[in-house]
């Protein structure tokens, strides 16, 4: 939201108060001001000029030599090349000296002819021309025929205002327009409120004291267009509302309009509130929005058919064009203004380019009304559309502003469009709410706040907040006392012992319980004068539970086994499974779809981590990186297919993806992750974590390539997997080669929580002696995994010598030349060692022939010959 400082120096007494200053009151009393900038900044010198003549350049084709009035008494001569200069234009003119956003001017020869100043554009005097027309953008800014001559131009444009940028909290929609910013402001310091809040809407100016309005007593209630004591005509326009999601709507028809440009003023304050002039009608209904925060839509009244509005629900398919040229298909949840024979806006959105304001309309009917909020909001998500209106709407508004800003806006019609308006208002709907009253208590305020305000301070903050305050309890009468500080009849007060009702104007919509009005005691007392204290009793340190401490490990160890963690969207497109290879009636394939969501690439919410990671991968690849390991820690969410209607179940999960090359080192060229790089980090973070023993498996899962993945169990328990991925997966995600392992930490919590997994690090002494190593390479058939020549190996070592320690590693796996079809050459490292001493030739070469014994009985593999 933007605040203009001159306009809200029109209607909050701003006096010694600098636009810092502003920014610095709004901050504290808890509307951030996130920017303060002046609207031109360093522009001075610039004036009005009249172009008097404009001839050729004699030395320059595309240079025009101009003579300039600019209000000093003589002609000025001034070269330039703008293509639209023209005799009789008023344009912005920088003399000698002055100071553009750009740099300062001095006397120039151009091409020989010497040029006292420069004629300017949109741009060169700090307008921002995003929100002009494109006419207005490209050449000389063209004045209004009545700029006076010599006129300082910063003046004149409002480029010497300063506009400050706030950033609104949801419950702030009170100040999303002048009206409410100008009572917060005149709350916060203290100041008169000069805005015109007649009920008749007359645009008379009374002044607004710190406590609310000063209507003068007895003055006769005046429509517009309509003689005082007069009866108003009937209006041309008949409404009816059909729908519960419209609680009030009024309508003003209004002839004789001539669309054209608004005032340069109009203009002006339009742009420095970031919205674009369009013509008188439009402009005018976009500064009444500003000014009192209810949107207005103006319909071309000889475009509504039957002369009848009518606020409906949309039909199902219902089609409309809306002002963007979009074609829009409707759902019954939608809410549309219309005529008896079709959907001419949709409501509280935007327009129908069926009844669009266009340079032909004379009659225009102008809507006001009060829409719900929710339906306005889900309207505008579902169909992609964001307007200043919509804003308003799905914030709430004050159903107050509904009658005055219509009047308010035939009133500036009537002064810058001489607009007629043709018979009354009409109005339907419910009746103005009765005014909010809250009960609150100045003792319970001090202890909520922990301070010691006084009575009278609390009551003089509601005072300026324009609230009505009954004061303290007095044999259960007291004296009213309203918003203006002068006396009102007496009333009962609810509750004893110094209880307060406070009534609430219904532009405050985000006071509604004591504790908001707590909150304002504290806002424009000032939280700084709270005082500081430190909590009160015991106090426990916070502890991770042991499913904390998992993940944290889990993420400390991967990182520092050289990963790095990624976080993808839990939200997913649904063919991405299709790259998994599962099988139709594979839970995985179950994903929940999202009743509205955001894209068709945020369809789902994920049932696997995999998607997420390669999209990660193809980004890196793309962007030249040659490869990476990284990983996730996130939740799956599995559907119950015996209950669909409940919850989702959810699964922690790590994941982790090598893919591309490996960077280069000393002594090893770039290669290609592969299954032991995996295989090398997982057995780091098992160990990192105290795991007992876990076997590496054969696994069969779609998406990994056959023979070249395995299962990882611990005490029997499937906790994970991890394989080379399958070449149709790795070709539908884009990643030829990839390895991808997956595990389950909730399966790895329940083991600690069974005792099969502790905690504790687990550690060994250092070996006092030497150990003896052998290698030995065994012919083995394809369907013999690599872990079972392993477990053998380590099972016939320890029914040998159970008190030796025997460390297994595959270091090469062959297959070729010289090995029977059907087979394999597996080479396997071993490291023997014994407790108390170091183990003899003898004594090592009995323990390998029981292993190669126990290979032949149990697997039926042989020696490679040679080896």
């Amino acid at each position: 939201m933007r605040l203009s400082y001159q306009w809200l120096a029109e209607l909050v007494d701003l006096d010694g108060i600098t636009p810092a200053d502003l920014a610095e009151g709004l901050t504290k009393a808890g509307i951030e001001v996130e920017a303060v900038a002046p609207r031109s900044p360093r522009l001075s010198g610039v004036v009005v000029g009249l172009v008097k003549a404009v001839e050729p350049h004699p030395n320059a084709d595309r240079l025009r030599v101009c003579q300039v009035d600019a209000g000093g008494g003589e002609l000025l001569t001034i070269v330039c090349g703008a293509p639209n200069v023209a005799p009789g234009q008023k344009v912005p003119t920088a003399l000698v000296g002055a100071e553009l956003p750009g740099g300062a001017i001095g006397k120039a020869r151009l091409r020989g002819v010497e040029s006292h100043g420069m004629l300017c554009s949109a741009k060169e005097i700090g307008l921002e021309t995003r929100l002009l027309p494109k006419e207005q953008t490209e050449g000389l800014y063209v004045l209004p025929a009545d700029a006076p001559v010599g006129a300082d131009v910063a003046r004149l444009l409002a480029l010497d205002d300063v506009v400050l940028e706030l950033s609104l909290t949801p419950n702030r929609s009170d100040c999303l327009s002048m009206r409410g910013l100008a009572y917060e402001v005149g709350a916060i310091f203290g100041r008169p409120v000069r805005f015109p809040e007649c009920a008749d809407g007359s645009g008379a100016s009374g002044v607004l004291g710190t406590g609310g309005p000063a209507a003068a007593a007895g003055a006769a209630e005046v429509r517009p267009g309509v003689a005082a004591g007069a009866v108003p005509a009937r209006s041309p326009v008949t409404v009816r509302i059909e729908t519960p999601n419209c609680s009030r709507y009024e309508a003003q028809v209004v002839g004789g309009l001539v669309p054209g440009p608004s005032p340069l003023w109009l203009q002006m304050r339009l742009l420095a509130m970031g919205v674009r002039p369009i013509n008188n009608i439009v402009d005018v209904t976009n500064y009444v929005m500003l000014e009192w925060g209810q949107p207005l839509h103006a319909f071309d009244f000889d475009q509504v058919r039957q002369g009848t509005i009518v606020v409906r629900q949309a039909a199902e398919g219902e089609v409309l064009v809306t002002l963007d040229g979009e074609r829009r298909e409707l759902t019954a949840d939608m809410m549309v203004i219309a005529d008896p024979e079709r959907a001419i806006g949709l409501a509280g959105v935007m327009g129908g380019e069926n009844s669009e304001v266009t340079g032909r309309t004379r009659r225009i009917v102008i809507e006001s009304a009060s829409f719900d909020a929710g339906n306005i909001r889900r309207t505008g998500q579902r169909l992609g559309l964001r307007s200043e209106a919509q804003q308003r709407f799905e914030k709430g508004i004050d159903p107050v502003a509904v009658h005055g800003a219509l009047v308010r806006a035939v009133a500036l019609l009537r002064e810058i469009a001489g607009a007629v308006p043709e018979g009354g208002i009409v109005s339907v709907g419910d009746p103005l709410p009765a005014p909010r009253l809250v009960a609150f208590s100045p003792a319970r305020c001090n202890r909520a706040l922990g301070t010691a305000i006084a009575e009278s301070e609390m009551r003089a903050v509601f005072e300026r907040l324009g609230f009505e305050v009954i004061g303290t309890a007095d044999g259960g009468r007291v004296a009213a006392v309203s918003s203006d500080g002068s006396p009102a009849p007496t009333a009962a007060v609810e509750g004893s012992g110094g209880e307060w009702t406070v009534r609430v104007p219904s532009r405050r919509m985000d006071v509604a319980i004591e504790a908001d009005l707590v909150e304002e005691v504290a806002r424009l007392a000032g939280y700084e004068h709270i005082p500081s204290t430190l909590p009160v009793g015991p106090s426990a340190p916070g502890l991770r539970s042991p499913r904390q401490r998992l993940h944290r490990r889990t993420r400390e160890v991967l990182s520092g086994a050289g990963m790095s963690e990624v976080v993808t969207y839990t939200f997913r497109r649904a063919e991405e499974l299709d790259a998994l290879r599962l099988p139709a009636d594979s839970p995985l394939r179950r994903a929940i779809p999202l009743l509205r969501p955001m894209s068709e690439d945020r369809a789902v919410i994920r049932t696997h981590l995999l998607p997420g990671l390669a999209e990660v991968a193809r980004y890196n690849l793309a962007h030249e990186v040659a490869g990476g390991q990284v990983f996730e820690l996130g939740r799956v969410f599995l559907a119950d297919p015996a209950r669909p209607a409940a919850p989702p179940r959810e699964v922690t999960r790590w994941a982790g993806l090598w893919f591309g090359h490996t960077e280069p080192s000393l002594g090893e060229r770039p290669r290609r992750y592969d299954f032991y790089d995996a295989k090398g980090v997982i057995e780091v973070w098992l160990e990192a974590l105290g795991s007992p023993e876990a076997a590496f498996v054969r696994t069969s899962e779609p998406w990994f390539h056959p023979g070249r993945s395995a299962q990882v169990q611990v005490g029997g328990r499937v906790i994970g997997s991890l394989g080379e991925l399958h070449p149709e997966t790795a070709s539908a995600l884009d990643l030829l080669g990839a390895v991808y392992a997956d595990f389950d930490l909730d399966a790895v919590a329940e083991l600690v929580a069974d005792g099969l997994w502790t905690e504790e690090l687990r550690v060994r002494r250092l070996p006092r002696h030497p150990s003896s190593r052998r290698d030995l390479a065994a012919i083995v058939p394809r369907d013999v995994p690599a872990a079972a020549l392993i477990q053998e190996a380590q099972a016939a070592v320890r029914a040998a010598k159970p008190e030796w320690t025997v460390e297994c590693r595959v270091f090469d796996v062959y297959q070729g030349a010289g090995i029977p079809a059907g087979h394999v050459s597996v080479a396997i490292s071993f490291v023997y060692r014994g407790p108390d001493r170091t183990l003899t030739d003898e004594e090592v070469s009995d323990a390998e022939q029981a292993v190669i014994r126990r290979w032949q009985e149990r697997l039926g593999v042989r020696l490679r010959a040679g080896f």
